[in-house]
């Protein structure tokens, strides 16, 4: 899921992704779980809005800046949830961590961190990492049309290059992109050459000055979506899934 924000309508949103994918393994959401990280209530009405559905799958998030609210800490998000505490030295127990599922690594980064703080711990990562495949999900995506972020650009991107990571999602903008495959900022022709970045939100928004990114093979300006992910083997297949149940958009990437 993009950003949850705790909305009546994101809860439906989980519960429909729950019915129709009951062979999921785990959820997880790209940040901004809630709309205020220190009110209680926030959490309490994500857990109730959204059924018993984390009470019987995992949940693997990162935090977004409203979780960290106002840059007082994230101290509720860290008493609620149990995550690995193997991310970088400099960055708190929880916020970033990494883990693998089948024959996939998952690279879950606080993006509301220091950048510089990241940059080693994620080579190291990618370096030694035997995974057929690999993702990273965090809050602010490097590429989007309204407030991209050169530093994770400059950081980040040249090591998913590097180490061929095959996906990025993000939220924070509260709109649907999905790129072609980018190597170095650029479009390359093969999903094995580039990185597909992606980046969607989970409660209504609309984007009425939306411009065309030239790297992008979709976009929507309106509507909230989750996501679906499926590994089998060599082949990954990704659909994205609006609120009322229809397929907005699909690729598959073979290995």
């Amino acid at each position: 899921f993009g950003d949850t924000h705790c909305f009546p309508d994101s809860g439906k949103l989980v519960s429909l992704a729950d019915r129709r994918n009951q062979d999921a393994a785990f959820y997880t959401i790209a940040g901004d779980v809630v709309s205020t990280g220190l009110n209680r209530d926030d959490w309490d009405k994500l857990f109730q809005y959204s059924g018993d559905v984390f009470s019987r799958k995992p949940l693997m998030p990162v935090p977004g800046n409203h979780d960290r609210q106002d840059g007082l800490g994230a101290q509720l998000y860290y008493d609620l949830f149990s995550l690995p505490k193997n991310g970088p030295s400099k960055v708190e127990d929880e916020s970033s961590y990494s883990f693998e599922y089948g024959n996939a690594l998952f690279l879950m980064i606080d993006a509301t961190s220091e950048v510089a703080d990241h940059t080693a711990w994620i080579e190291q990562k990618l370096a030694s990492s035997k995974a057929t495949w690999k993702f990273a999900i965090f809050h602010f995506p490097p590429y989007n049309f309204e407030e991209p972020y050169p530093d994770i650009q400059e950081a980040w991107v040249p090591l998913f290059d590097k180490y061929h990571l095959d996906m990025v999602m993000g939220g924070h903008i509260h709109y649907y992109m999905r790129s072609r495959p980018m190597n170095h900022g650029k479009v390359v022709d093969s999903f094995s050459k580039g990185t597909v970045y992606a980046i969607s939100i989970s409660i209504p928004s609309s984007h009425d000055n939306m411009i065309a990114e030239p790297y992008a093979v979709q976009q929507f300006d309106r509507g909230y979506f989750y996501q679906r992910m499926e590994v089998k083997g060599n082949v990954l297949t990704y659909s994205a899934v609006d609120a009322n149940g229809a397929v907005r958009d699909e690729f598959q990437i073979r290995k």
